[in-house]
């Protein structure tokens, strides 16, 4: 099955990773809890917000289907 890591738009997923070595603790905190989720619903507000830190998109941005759903983060299927 699929994690959320798996499943995350690759812009995203490159976003993320460009920071680990800024922000090595916080990244990889994401990062675990993203290759251990399979289920956007798993995740925390606070993972949420790590996402959108990460992504380095504003908030201003994203709509609620984005936060409820990963619209904006997970790869279309």
């Amino acid at each position: 099955m699929k994690t959320i890591y798996d499943k995350l738009n690759p812009e995203i997923l490159a976003s993320i990773n460009a920071d680990e070595q800024r922000y090595p603790y916080t990244t990889k905190a994401l990062k675990i809890k993203l290759k251990s989720s399979d289920n956007w619903s798993q995740l925390s507000v606070g993972d949420v917000q790590s996402i959108i830190t990460h992504s380095h998109m504003s908030l201003v941005d994203v709509c609620q289907t984005d936060l409820l759903w990963g619209d904006k983060f997970l790869i279309n299927n």
